[in-house]
């Protein structure tokens, strides 16, 4: 999958490097170089993914896949109780509320078959 990766100086202003992945909550890795920290990444997005999956936590789409594909709206009743977890939920993961609900609906299918 291709996600969103950003690559910035350490604000502390040691001359190392941050990436972060857009997608992937609280996924970063630390770098001498834009070129380290990047190698370090892809080790830290797949920990980051098998972690989840362990977990059985959702997995975002990246966001190129979120643009390519058509949306389309319907309307769902759920308990105010769990509403409310899932918005907690998404909240501390930094997820939208239908992007967490489109996540677990595939996780669930995929999980099942």
């Amino acid at each position: 999958m291709e996600y969103t990766i950003k690559i910035f100086p350490d604000p502390e202003g040691d001359g190392d490097y941050i990436a972060e992945v857009e997608e992937l909550y609280g996924c970063s890795a630390y770098g001498e170089s834009p070129e380290i920290a990047l190698q370090e990444i892809e080790t830290a997005m797949q920990l980051w993914l098998e972690t989840a999956k362990k977990h059985g936590k959702p997995i975002p789409l990246p966001n190129s896949s979120k643009i390519q594909d058509p949306k389309k709206r319907f309307n769902v009743i759920f308990p105010e109780s769990l509403l409310k977890t899932v918005d907690e939920y998404r909240g501390k993961h930094g997820l939208k509320r239908s992007e967490l609900l489109a996540s677990a609906a595939k996780q669930f299918i995929v999980s099942s078959q």
